[in-house]
């Protein structure tokens, strides 16, 4: 009974630190934010008597943009200047003056973010000291527009009237320049009048999301391809409404062909299109994957026009968000890969870091005469997590094409293909374990050594340091107390099994944003997304590699934007 006793008291006092740690994360957090935000608004509108404000009394370090800043790169009418520390002396320039210096030096701001990035150390008298994102966008006095992205460690003190900054180390920063004259916006000149639609089976008793409602708010995604041959690609939107097809008119224009060409007009829930030559005669046939409904497939007859031919396809359906096509088998024959999302009507993510409930990804083997079997069980490629991205390649070089995954709301994954029909998960053992909210992947030589690497989009939010350990370890304990551990254990197993009780790490790599992930042959997959800049605040959706510059190097194009709150702090 002692013994009894004695653990249910130690429980209760490591229980009640674990809280206080939570309590103090968020009490830390939320103090920072407040100030960094005031600081933001404060740059943003000129103010400089605000921004002095929020520096402690008798301040004698640098202030926000003091630094050197040095050009490092001009291509393309576009400079690149890294930014180091100025070893400056508040004894010759007055902190008034020095901010002063700083906003004269921004030109015309539209646009001032200060974000919390992490708490490192919480003072025991108040204050913290955090890691912080600076963010500037503007058009300078030459009238080109600039950019200024900078990583910084700020000291925050407490004061009678809220936190204020008593020190900053840069850690990192640049400035980027441009003329904003590369590309131009010609969508309503070329006769593209598309615009996106909600889902309207969503507003039905059948289909309505009474459970996770946010899915209607879902965009679907864009395809080019040649469908008719004719040397223009051709641009194919889905969408929850209807989709449509606009051919190329080779003067620079498009015109909208859904009907005459055989497709649908009112086909709503369409999440994605794929031109692919299904059954090798030469023109590209059309897949689409549906969310409310079955999927499609539409078969090209050498002239550009389609016919339906689902009723013998074997194709599915329901929940699709995404798919890809490859020959997984070597057979000659393009098969298809299916991701699937979760049921809105009845269920919600399991977890909001981990989510394994899903309705479960397909393998659709392509059998000849525009008919798939499903293989998922046999191939091992189920996938439990809400899919958004899945790409095809080669990584291993072995001569037959693997898979990357992006799951939202929890770890992607790399399934390898073993070359008898089967695929196993090896993203642990290869480096390519991601644990963000995975929105798609692309695979791409982006160093330009010979091999495969991947960039995936994810989340990169404000709220970045809510994720350390004391909140994950707090998810835990609610677990605990609200007796749900056995639904959730599985979950918390898998977690440990791929990131050990490092929970600090992983919570930081869970909302860090998007990855680069570097090939190295044997040595596996090198997580570069920070180095290389790839890496900026933001929902990020779509994204796909390209050399837009034509300098032999891969480029990347990345597509973000989501609702925010009511202040623009959470992202």
């Amino acid at each position: 009974m002692l013994l009894l006793l004695s653990g249910a008291l130690a429980g209760a006092v490591v229980l009640q630190r674990l809280e206080s740690q939570a309590l103090a994360l968020a009490t830390s957090g939320q103090e920072a934010i407040k100030t960094l935000s005031a600081l933001a608004k404060a740059i943003g509108e000129g103010d400089a008597t605000e921004i002095e404000r929020h520096y402690v009394e008798g301040y004698d370090g640098r202030v926000l943009g003091d630094w050197n800043s040095v050009l490092t790169s001009h291509r393309d009418e576009i400079e690149v200047h890294t930014w180091s520390p100025l070893q400056a002396n508040a004894a010759e320039s007055a902190i008034k003056d020095r901010v002063g210096e700083f906003l004269g030096s921004l030109g015309t701001v539209e646009m001032s973010k200060l974000k919390l990035d992490s708490v490192e150390t919480i003072h025991g008298d108040g204050g913290a000291k955090v890691r912080a994102i600076l963010w500037i966008r503007g058009t300078g006095a030459d009238q080109r527009r600039y950019e200024d992205h900078a990583t910084l460690r700020l000291d925050l003190e407490a004061s009678g009237e809220g936190w204020k900054l008593a020190g900053q180390e840069l850690l990192a920063g640049e400035t980027v320049i441009g003329p904003a004259t590369g590309f131009r916006e010609g969508a309503t000149a070329a006769g593209v009048d598309f615009v996106a639609r909600q889902n309207p089976r969503f507003s039905t008793l059948e289909w309505e999301p009474k459970t996770f409602g946010i899915l209607r708010y879902g965009s679907a995604g864009v395809s080019a391809a040649d469908y008719d041959e004719d040397g223009w690609d051709d641009i194919l939107f889905a969408d929850g409404a209807a989709m449509r097809l606009y051919r190329n008119q080779r003067d620079g224009t498009f015109q909208d062909v859904t009907a005459e060409v055989g497709l649908p007009t009112d086909l709503s829930g369409v999440n994605v299109g794929i031109f692919a030559d299904f059954d090798n005669d030469d023109d590209q046939d059309l897949f689409l994957g549906v969310f409310t409904d079955q999927n499609r497939l539409y078969e090209n007859d050498g002239t550009g026009h389609f016919s339906d031919v689902t009723a013998t396809a074997g194709l599915g359906g329901l929940m699709v968000t995404v798919a890809s096509a490859a020959d997984y088998d070597r057979d000659g024959l393009l098969d298809l890969y299916v991701g699937r999302y979760l049921d809105p009507r009845s269920k919600l993510p399991d977890t909001l870091f981990y989510t394994r409930n899903g309705e479960g990804n397909s393998l659709l083997r392509n059998v000849g005469g525009l008919r798939f079997e499903d293989v998922t069980e046999s191939a091992g490629v189920r996938e439990g997590g809400l899919t958004l991205g899945v790409a095809w390649a080669d990584y291993d070089e072995d001569g037959d094409d693997d898979i990357y995954v992006a799951n939202d709301f929890g770890r992607n994954a790399l399934l390898r293909n073993e070359a008898d029909g089967t695929f196993s998960d090896v993203s642990a053992e290869a480096g390519a374990l991601d644990f963000g909210f995975g929105m798609s992947s692309t695979w791409g030589d982006i160093d330009n050594d010979g091999d495969f690497d991947i960039y995936v989009s994810n989340v990169h939010s404000g709220q970045r340091w809510y994720g350390q350990a004391a909140t994950l370890r707090q998810y835990l304990l609610t677990s605990l107390r609200q007796g749900t551990m056995r639904q959730d254990f599985p979950l918390y197993r898998e977690i440990f099994a791929y990131a050990g009780s490092d929970w600090r790490n992983y919570g930081d790599r869970m909302v860090k944003g998007n990855s680069l992930l570097l090939n190295q042959s044997e040595r596996g997959f090198e997580e570069v997304a920070e180095a290389a800049h790839a890496n900026p605040f933001g929902w990020y959706w779509g994204s796909g590699m390209l050399d837009y510059d034509y300098d032999g190097r891969l480029d990347i194009y990345a597509a973000n934007g989501w609702i925010t709150g009511k202040t623009h702090d959470d992202l």
